[in-house]
């Protein structure tokens, strides 16, 4: 009656027919053998009598039993019911039995025996009498233009994935080689960190470097507290991915002469060094920035301290060399940026255990959240510094300006925070290298007294002439300069107070382009875009 067996995925076992004219389902859990199916020759399914079919495979992915011909010329598939169906009243309702006709020749006898399913679903049985391989494609699996497809498709797909990988490993060797030439470069300018003597430096910056790595004290003998790690703490995150090629002077978006987007240099008046005053009651920077440095994190950006002859206390000399300390507690007016204290390793990069990268992101965020610093800085730009930045222009002949022209104004502005005392200086450099234009002029407002610190923003008079002096701006002033061209730098702060300032970029219609932005730049610097 039947020739071989296979468990279906509902748990039955099917036995294949050979004498029979129906499909065998033996449950071994009740121990019940029934009858599945239509009764094959009457219903015209397949002519054979006797060895029909032998051996079979079972496809879980589609729930099938499929029975391999013997001599039958058709191949019989049984689709059986779900997991769990014996537990119904008729377990056999489920079941579906069909038969599919043979390709030309079919009338061997004994045609094959035994088969295999490929990893794609397809099955193969093997050849007895048969002359070739018997392929038994189930409806699940897609057809040979599909399969193609498929291929095609993978085949792009491990391409794709390889071009990535190689995109990554060539990004990886950029990345250690950059790593590599920053140390370098790090190990390069700790070795030539600047001495400054009582005078100050001589205005020679390649002179002024001496080594300062094994020194204890600043030049007039007070200990270092910031020995390593950068001169300040800033509220931005401007670089540019270090490559010779994208540091090269060249700030003009798109082209040399900035033909392609009508962008030019200031006029050489305008680009002068230009120091103004307005009035610190209106527009009190001082007391919003106290504010603002009250309300962050004292671990992170650092805390107020009280000096000894702000409280006519005896002075005393910590491990530091600083002046005894009390923290303030009351009285708001007492507060004073130059006694602003900053943890160590916030001054200090991830790298060698510090966390300057969180403390940087962490001032950012509060610049830019402080709508009472933003509001006032608004005015100040829009009414003190805009209107006499066009008034400039015309008087150096600008046309343009004589019609209401647009600005785009850096908001919000970069706080710096350089407590010392410590050794290291910002190092001289002009804007150009992190991707600003020639078409927007610097602007500096210290809000320390810098007679109290010893620290100035050093400036050349021109691009390239080495000439360095000290722009001597007080607090209640602000200086313009054109940093793009004109190298620029601030002195270590050897002193046991602190310095901060604000600074800020304009640029102007016609000079500059706002769309523009270098390769290999990180740029935060939002603008805002004012017309008078």
């Amino acid at each position: 009656k039947y020739l071989g067996a296979m468990k279906g995925p509902d748990g039955n076992v099917y036995c294949f027919p050979s004498g029979s004219e129906r499909v065998l389902q033996i449950d071994t859990v009740k121990r019940v053998a029934r009858s599945v199916g239509p009764n094959l020759r009457d219903n015209n399914m397949e002519s054979l009598f006797q060895n029909k079919w032998q051996n079979g495979l079972t496809t879980d992915e589609e729930g099938c039993v499929y029975a391999i011909p013997l001599a039958a010329e058709t191949v019989l598939r049984i689709k059986t019911g779900n997991p769990g169906d014996n537990e119904k009243k008729d377990a056999t309702a489920d079941v579906e039995v069909t038969t599919w006709k043979l390709p030309q020749p079919n009338k061997t006898l004994a045609k094959w025996e035994g088969g295999v399913i490929a990893k794609n679903g397809i099955m193969y049985c093997m050849p007895n009498n048969h002359k070739a391989v018997l392929q038994i494609v189930p409806p699940c699996v897609p057809s040979r233009d599909g399969l193609a497809e498929e291929r095609a498709r993978r085949e792009k797909e491990l391409k794709k994935a390889g071009e990535l990988q190689r995109q990554k490993e060539l990004e990886q060797r950029r990345m250690e080689k950059e790593e590599k030439e920053k140390k370098k470069r790090e190990k390069k300018e700790l070795k030539q960190m600047e001495k400054y003597n009582k005078d100050g430096p001589s205005g020679n910056v390649e002179v002024d470097r001496k080594q300062e790595k094994d020194e204890e004290t600043t030049p007039g003998g007070i200990p270092f507290k910031y020995k390593t790690g950068i001169a300040t703490l800033r509220s931005s995150a401007h670089r540019v991915k270090y490559s010779l090629n994208h540091r090269k002077h060249d700030p003009n978006p798109v082209g040399n002469d900035g033909s392609s987007t009508n962008t030019s240099f200031l006029p050489a008046d305008l680009c002068l060094e230009n120091i103004m005053k307005y009035n610190i009651d209106e527009y009190d920077f001082h007391g919003a920035i106290v504010n603002l440095l009250r309300g962050c994190d004292e671990d992170l950006i650092g805390t107020f301290r009280l000096m000894s002859e702000d409280i006519q206390a005896t002075s005393a000399q910590n491990q530091f060399g600083n002046i005894a300390l009390e923290r303030v507690a009351s009285k708001p007016g007492r507060f004073k940026l130059e006694n602003f204290e900053v943890p160590v390793k916030s001054l200090t990069r991830k790298c060698q255990n510090g966390s300057i990268e969180k403390a940087q992101k962490y001032l950012s965020d509060k610049v830019h959240s402080d709508t009472n610093f933003l509001t006032l800085f608004d005015k100040f730009v829009e009414n003190a510094i805009l209107p006499l930045l066009k008034q400039r222009m015309q008087h150096t002949g600008v046309e343009a300006a004589y019609s209401p022209i647009t600005f785009y104004y850096q908001r919000p502005p970069t706080l710096r925070i350089q407590p010392g005392p410590a050794r290291a200086l910002v190092r001289a450099h002009d804007d150009a290298e992190y991707g600003h234009q020639n078409g927007e002029l610097n602007f500096w407002l210290p809000l320390t007294n810098r007679d109290i610190s010893g620290v100035d923003l050093w400036c050349e008079s021109s691009a390239g002439s080495g000439d360095f002096h000290p722009v001597k701006v007080s607090y209640g002033e602000v200086v313009s300069f054109h940093g793009s061209s004109c190298r620029h730098y601030v002195n270590p702060n050897h002193s046991q107070h602190t310095r901060v300032s604000l600074d800020f970029r304009v640029g102007v219609e016609g000079f500059f382009d706002p769309c523009w932005q270098m390769v290999g730049t990180t740029d935060d610097h939002s603008r805002r875009k004012v017309t008078l």
